[in-house]
């Protein structure tokens, strides 16, 4: 084989192992992904162990109610098979909750605790998860605006539920509307299950007034025009 085509097939080799090795930097480049509720994911393990203490949660939910001036109060209920105990613990009970919750989607406030019988429970409210468009009431906590395609450089990570089962609430007098396939009609309310199911960072939930004259139009416009 001549040197000439020797030295190409090897130039190219090399260039096919740098793509292969590129790729994983890129991937890692991305934020980490994000649960919609630490406390009901290992990060409660690994903070209560830091601390001494193990536990072993056996099932979790988060409850997210919307109210009609725009704020939302999120509620976490964990069950404990062991541990319980050792949260009823003030100043311990606070401490593992505070570390539980980074690397979370939302940024909570006014972050109340307690434990019932042997679950956990954790309340917080979360400002700017939501804005108002065209008299439509938009859940924005899971929208994300920046690269979170496979392979894209930088922006934000996946997010995933955390809990077995999250609840988004409507306002009273208002009901969703739009395409999001979650939704129960007969509620108002929007439900994922899974403590693994990953959530589109595109969503954006819609609330209408109940009664209101084209609903599904009228959660298409504020959409578009949030996201303008």
């Amino acid at each position: 084989m001549p040197p000439s085509t020797e030295t190409a097939r090897l130039a190219l080799a090399l260039l096919v192992v740098a793509s292969l090795v590129a790729v994983p930097a890129a991937v890692d480049a991305r934020a980490p992904a994000q649960a919609v509720c630490g406390v009901c994911t290992d990060q409660l393990d690994d903070a209560a162990a830091d601390r001494g203490v193990a536990l072993e949660r056996a099932s979790s939910d988060l409850t997210i109610r919307v109210a009609e001036n725009g704020s939302t109060r999120w509620t976490a209920h964990v069950t404990l098979a062991q541990g319980a105990e050792a949260l009823r613990n003030d100043s311990l009970r606070e401490a593992v909750v505070a570390d539980a919750r980074r690397r979370t989607v939302a940024d909570p406030g006014a972050v109340a605790s307690r434990v019932d019988d042997d679950t956990l429970v954790v309340s917080y409210r979360v400002d700017g998860a939501t804005e108002r468009e065209t008299g439509v009431l938009l859940f924005t906590a899971f929208h994300e605006n920046g690269p979170v395609v496979p392979f894209a450089m930088g922006g934000p990570g996946p997010i995933y539920l955390g809990a077995d089962a999250v609840a988004l609430h409507a306002p009273e007098g208002r009901a969703v509307a739009g395409d999001d396939g979650r939704a129960d009609g007969s509620t108002g309310d929007v439900h994922w299950t899974g403590a693994e199911t990953g959530i589109d960072r595109s969503t954006v939930v819609a609330f209408v007034p109940e009664n209101a004259a084209f609903p599904g139009v009228r959660a298409g416009v504020a959409r578009l025009l949030f996201r303008l």
